[in-house]
């Protein structure tokens, strides 16, 4: 029987990053990963012609950059493993439904002139929500690399200072709320509106709006597009996982978690053999799985496995397409939309919300692509002038008329309008362009990762009742969870779904536990 001393389930990033911090803090770790490469949904394959890398979740890192992880390299993944990542000046487009183009650059000036063709007034209201943002988001200070406080305590924190209160107003309010507050042109609106979106948030929910302070990061550390795919920040934490003498074993599933005394003990795998923990367990599963079909009931207090079913599921997921292309798109919007690697394709406000209305009632939708080329600058994508294309569209999970497995039907109907947008706004996506193409609809991204339940990376929606000191669930927060010596990172747990590098914030936790010196262990060479 092998032991270790800490084992991890699931070998998604967030998993992986506990189980850096804790190899380098000295322990003996283990991630158990159900996938035949460990990485969850930051992975990069070769899924439609050899020779081109495919993101087939995760494609632009952006938040992450904000970590130490990351911007202190408190594990080398950069200056040792390997990590790179490009920062184009060109941030974001956004084209409408007539081929105009709102640019976001890094610079602020420059996204003001873009912001200038639609509205004066929106150009100069832009500095100032920048601003604002960043006060908003200053005031409230919750953790995003560490645990968060209580919801109650947070609330209280928030309500001394007149920007906490602030804050708090803008959590409980909408992205269109707060667009519509700052903006009067429907091209920024619709911006904002749509980009909320990309959190599998409708922009009416209460909740969303904090997701637009999020647009001043473009002009700070920016999005950052990993050289070789998304997949080689999960290869770096691999490769120093492994130096620091740690094990990452993958096409290994796990069935249970081991309690004995009240406290987890170890895992059980589906072929019945145990791997032992002697000082704990890490779940990067979801919330769901764990303590409802991972965990008996007598161990865990009155009441919780009841809670844990409430927990509420939307139906947003998303449909994803990725392509090998012979040449990059050619935009009618022209100029530095050209030069996009990330681009959003927006239709008009009300057509945006009733097409998300009709994603909850099960209709899926074409008119807003998300549309990535990030071999425009970075080239190890693609053999020498090839390109790839990543599009993605939010669908409902469960469809009209025959629920989920409705989409083994209509995947390729679907995707085939979905691509007819992408054509309507370029010159030269034909099928002559075009030398391999794979699909995944909402129920594939459910059979790839059970975690993700209803097709969902964030495991379930960032409502303001899931989210902060609630997520997973209130007084549950800190990471720890009822069974001793069961911790959890991941997208169940804040911040939730994305590439935060959250893992980092399980693995502060677990070291102060530990009595280990954080600081020591990131300092370390």
């Amino acid at each position: 029987m092998e032991s270790y001393d800490v084992v991890v389930a699931g070998g998604g990033h967030n998993g992986l990053i506990v189980a850096a911090y804790l190899a380098k803090a000295g322990l003996k770790v283990c991630v158990v990963e159900r996938q035949d490469k460990a990485g969850g949904g930051v992975v990069t394959k070769e899924v439609t012609v050899p020779g081109f890398k495919h993101d087939i979740c995760s494609v632009v890192h952006g938040s992450i950059q904000a970590n130490p992880l990351i911007h202190a390299d408190e594990l080398g993944l950069m200056s040792k493993y390997g990590l790179k990542y490009i920062v184009p000046d060109i941030q974001m487009a956004f084209v409408f439904h007539d081929d105009s183009a709102l640019i976001v650059y890094r610079d602020i000036g420059k996204t003001c002139e873009s912001i200038k063709q639609f509205s004066e007034h929106d150009a100069e209201a832009y500095p100032k929500f920048c601003d604002y943002s960043r006060q908003v988001i200053r005031a409230g200070q919750v953790a995003y690399f560490s645990a968060p406080p209580p919801f109650g305590r947070m609330v209280s924190f928030l309500d001394a200072s007149e920007m906490g209160r602030e804050f708090y107003r803008v959590i409980m309010s909408s992205g269109l709320d707060i667009a519509e507050e700052w903006f009067e042109s429907g091209q920024m609106i619709a911006s904002l509106t749509r980009w909320v979106c990309e959190n599998l948030y409708g922009p009416r929910d209460k909740g969303s709006g904090n997701y637009i302070n999020s647009f001043p990061f473009f002009h700070a550390r920016g999005m950052g597009i990993p050289v070789g795919g998304a997949g080689t920040l999960s290869e770096a934490l691999i490769a120093c996982i492994k130096d620091y003498g740690g094990t990452v074993k993958v096409s290994t599933s796990v069935k249970a978690i081991k309690v004995e005394g009240e406290e987890a003990k170890g895992v059980v795998l589906d072929t019945g053999e145990e791997i032992m923990a002697d000082k704990a367990v890490v779940s990067n599963l979801n919330i769901k799985q764990l303590f409802l079909d991972m965990i008996e009931p007598e161990h865990l207090p009155e009441g919780f496995t009841e809670k844990v079913r409430r927990i509420k599921q939307g139906n947003i997921s998303v449909m994803l397409q990725v392509l090998a292309l012979n040449e990059a798109p050619k935009y009618k919007a022209g100029g530095d939309t050209n030069s996009a690697s990330n681009l959003l394709i927006v239709p008009s406000t009300e057509e945006l919300l009733r097409e998300l209305d009709d994603c909850y009632y099960g209709i899926p939708g074409a008119l807003s692509p998300s549309v990535f080329c990030n071999s425009l600058y970075d080239s190890t994508r693609a053999p020498e002038g090839k390109h790839t294309l990543y599009i993605y569209h939010l669908e409902p999970y469960d469809l009209r008329g025959g629920g989920a497995t409705r989409w083994d039907e209509v995947r390729q109907e679907v995707a085939d309008h979905i691509l007819e947008t992408v054509r309507g706004h370029t010159t030269n996506l034909g099928d002559d362009n075009i030398i391999g193409r794979w699909i995944s609809s909402p129920l594939d991204f459910y059979r790839y990762n059970p975690a993700w339940i209803k097709g969902d990376y964030n495991h379930f929606p960032l409502t303001v009742t899931q989210s902060y000191g609630n997520r997973p669930l209130p007084g549950w927060s800190n990471l720890r969870t009822p069974v001793k010596k069961l911790y959890i990172c991941g997208p169940s747990a804040h911040p939730g779904g994305g590439v935060w590098g959250a893992g980092r914030a399980t693995a502060l936790v677990m070291m102060e536990d530990f009595d280990i010196d954080f600081r020591k262990v990131v300092s370390k060479p």
